[in-house]
């Protein structure tokens, strides 16, 4: 699904990443990423995340299981999430780069609005770093309010 410039930007901002899994019997699990790269032209969201970190979350998407990826701005909570089929890749020195440059930015946003930085550093990792490949089926407006879970670009 093709997604406009604003989302993509949107997505690839210091917002927060969270990742939603399933297990084979329907257990939930989250993860978070640490980066993300978007191609807006075919829908595809790369999603930097440690698999050290959150080994349940990487497991449920090995053989390409479904995903829904909430990415929420801290300072406002303006979020989408979206949803579709993943697969894990090898993250290469492209994907570590963008990795360095998103944990440094959300971390800069976060202690902006007053968290010490000491309690992000548990989540904000890139050991052994993946990259899931997401194949976006629906984005899905999930700011708090009178247009949550609509489809983005639903009529007024």
């Amino acid at each position: 699904m093709k997604m406009d410039a604003e989302l993509a930007a949107f997505l690839c901002s210091p917002v927060m990443i969270i990742i939603g899994t399933r297990s084979g019997d329907n257990q939930p699990e989250i993860g978070r990423a640490v980066g993300v790269m978007v191609d807006a032209d075919t829908g595809i969201v790369d999603l930097v995340v440690s698999a050290w970190q959150w080994p349940g979350t990487i497991a449920n998407l090995r053989d390409g299981g479904p995903v829904a990826v909430t990415f929420a701005r801290p300072s406002d909570y303006v979020s989408y999430q979206v949803k579709g089929q993943a697969r894990i890749r090898p993250a290469d020195a492209h994907d570590l780069m963008c990795a360095g440059r998103y944990m440094a930015a959300i971390v800069e946003v976060l202690s902006g609005l007053g968290l010490d930085r000491r309690l992000a550093a548990p989540w904000i990792s890139a050991a052994e770093a993946v990259v899931v490949r997401l194949h976006a089926d629906a984005v899905y407006v999930q700011t708090p309010g009178a247009k949550a879970g609509q489809p983005v670009g639903a009529p007024q």
